[in-house]
This record gives C-alpha cells, sequence and structure tokens, in this order.
C-alpha cells in the first residue's frame, strides 16, 4: 500500500491488473479517471476527475532471449525506475509485465527480474500506469483512503480501487546488507544470484514477513519510531525468507531459521525500547526503557 504524508500532493499510482472472467488480466489503459477518497470519508468523495496514463509505446530492438536481464527498444524512451511495463510478444501474442530497474531516458528498459520468456523482434512495450494527484486538502489528516479508477483496458470499461495511507512518517528500513551478512553469513549462499546487494532480499522479507507480523499485532510498520530496535527480527525473517525458499535447503536447517526469526520476534515484542506512536500523534522519542513495553498495542 503506498504511503504519502501530511499534506503533501503526491500521486497514487495504479496498475490494471483485474480478473476477468477468472483470468487475472493485464492491459494497456486509455481515457483514465480516478475519484479520490480521502480519510475524511464518502462526504469528501471527488467527481470524477481525470487521470495520468503512462504514454510509453514502442517496440523491441532484435529478439530478446528468455533469461534477460534487459530489453533493448526501437529508439530511447522516458522509462520509470520502479515501474511496470506491460510486453506483448510479437509472433505470438503472450503478455507479461516487467519493472524496470532503471530510469532516465534510454533505449535499454532494465528489468527487476529475468525475462520469464523470449520475446521476438518488434515486440510491444507499452505503458500500463494510472495516476492521479492528490490535494493537499485531502492529505490534511492521518488515515486510509482510497482512489476508484475507471479506465478503457483493451477496449472494456473497468474499475478498479487503489488504497492508500496518508501517515506523518514513512517507515524506516534500518537493516542494511552488511548488518544481515554479518548476523547471517548463510544469506550469501542461499540469496538469488541476481540479487548482489541484499537489498532484494531486505525489501521482501520486509513486506512479506516483518510488516505482516506487526500488523497481526495491532501496529503499523509506520508507527514504529525506534526503527533500529526491529533490525534483529528483520535480519532473522529475511535468513527465514530465503531458506524457505533455498531448494537444497534441509527441513532441519529452515526449521532452525524458523526458530530464529520465531525468538527474534518475541524478544522485539518484549523490549522495553520498541516505541511506538500513532500518526494521530507528532512522534517524540522517549527516553529508552521510561515506558516500558506499553508502547506496543499486544494481544497474545
Amino acid at each position: 500500500m503506498q504511503r504519502v504524508l501530511v499534506g503533501s500532493t503526491e500521486s497514487i499510482v495504479s496498475y490494471p491488473r483485474l480478473v476477468a472472467d477468472g483470468v487475472t488480466v493485464s492491459g494497456v489503459p486509455s481515457s483514465a479517471t480516478a475519484r479520490r477518497v480521502p480519510p475524511q470519508g464518502p462526504d469528501a468523495f471527488d467527481a470524477y476527475v481525470a487521470a495520468t496514463v503512462d504514454a510509453l509505446s514502442t517496440t523491441t530492438q532484435g529478439a530478446t532471449q528468455e533469461g534477460a536481464s534487459s530489453i533493448s527498444l526501437a529508439g530511447s524512451v522516458a522509462i520509470v525506475e520502479g515501474r511496470r511495463y506491460l510486453i506483448t510478444d510479437a509472433v505470438h501474442g503472450k503478455r507479461f509485465t516487467v519493472t524496470a530497474s532503471q530510469g532516465g531516458t534510454s533505449s535499454t528498459l532494465w528489468v527487476q527480474e529475468p525475462l520469464p520468456s523470449g520475446i521476438a523482434n518488434g515486440s510491444v512495450v507499452s505503458g500500463i500506469a494510472v495516476s492521479v494527484a492528490l490535494t493537499a486538502t485531502q492529505t490534511d489528516e492521518p488515515g486510509s483512503g482510497y482512489v476508484l479508477f475507471r479506465a478503457t483496458v483493451d477496449g472494456v470499461v473497468r474499475e478498479w480501487d487503489e488504497a492508500f495511507r496518508i501517515v506523518r512518517r514513512i517507515s524506516g528500513v534500518a537493516l542494511t546488507p552488511t548488518t544481515l551478512t554479518q548476523s547471517y553469513p548463510v544469506v550469501r549462499q542461499i540469496a538469488s544470484s541476481t540479487d548482489l546487494t541484499l537489498e532484494e532480499a531486505i525489501n521482501a522479507s520486509w513486506q512479506l514477513v516483518v510488516s505482516p507480523a506487526l500488523a497481526a499485532r495491532g501496529v503499523l510498520d509506520e508507527d514504529v519510531i525506534t526503527d533500529d530496535v526491529l533490525v534483529p527480527m528483520h535480519a532473522a525473517a529475511t535468513a527465514y525468507h530465503l531458506a524457505r525458499q533455498w531448494p537444497a535447503a534441509p527441513s532441519e536447517f529452515v526449521q532452525r531459521l524458523a526458530d530464529a526469526y520465531e525468538q527474534a520476534k518475541q524478544t522485539t515484542y518484549d523490549r522495553i525500547d520498541l516505541a511506538v506512536r500513532s500518526q494521530d500523534v507528532t512522534p517524540d522519542l522517549p527516553t529508552p526503557g521510561s515506558d516500558g513495553p506499553r508502547y506496543m498495542r499486544v494481544t497474545r
């Protein structure tokens, strides 16, 4: 879920990845509009306003093999790092999305993951991002909102929601690759060969393990103001997340890392220096240990 800062005019970006007749469909949007619903509720519901569609449309220059990390394009185009693009193969018509690992004006589209399939020369590369800017009035208080997008996707009018949260601070991730490898040297062996910096593993375990675990205890990750306290839990979560996906990992090895993660998680919940502040108040950093573990709302 996207986070936007209080009082900002950031844009909410979404992609029409929808379920139609039981099949997940990604298509090229056009004629996009949006209605914004801020935390104030339906009374603050906007009328539909024009939304921006990523206008990138080009073709590939030469065939690209399965597993490639880049795609040659027929001319320089503006690419946004982290944005998704739709590939439509010129021969078979198959479609899949890729995520740009680098931005700028370029004739090469570098992708975050190896291509799942080869693509022919002249295949179409399309922008599919739809976005709309929030107003300062709509972000003047913390809370959850959503945008209702409407667009024509492959000739069919579709509608979908994109949720967002307005926050006073963006979550801080204090775990670094160096701390991770010093804590769990084995991650060098079990991490993906394409994740040279280990940032992918750190980000994945934050989103898929740490953040959900905090939410299950009634805490949003942006509410934690002592970010460094989460480092042991995050490091253990990353090692465990990698181990359970490693095909050669013995079950007892995975279990040891699972146990290490559970212990680190419980220790984190019990630490007296774990400080959590609601987005409703401006966070003040407490004296460690002054309030004990009362900072965190815990249900056992």
